[in-house]
């Protein structure tokens, strides 16, 4: 019960912690006047997203959260004909 209640407040301190270094990356990219400077954030930003995307994919895979082919055609197919059947 204990390591759960802490572990809430980890999570909650940790969820603080990232919501105020967004604003300040924010408020720092909002100084920055050099395009190339820009450019070059933003490949890293891009950059990390593509390396935390194939981690989670990874992470799924390692857990059996995936799907076959079939099953994914199967859905598509599924949710293309509710998208342009309405």
């Amino acid at each position: 019960m204990k390591s759960l209640i802490l572990q809430k407040v980890f999570q909650k301190h940790n969820t603080m912690r990232t919501e105020t270094i967004k604003l300040s990356l924010i408020d720092r990219l909002m100084k920055v006047k050099e395009a190339s400077t820009l450019q070059r954030m933003e490949k890293l930003i891009t950059q990390a997203e593509m390396e935390s995307g194939a981690e989670e994919s990874l992470k799924a895979i390692d857990e059996g959260d995936v799907l076959s082919m079939d099953e994914f055609r199967k859905e598509n197919r599924q949710w293309l004909k509710k998208k342009y059947t309405k």
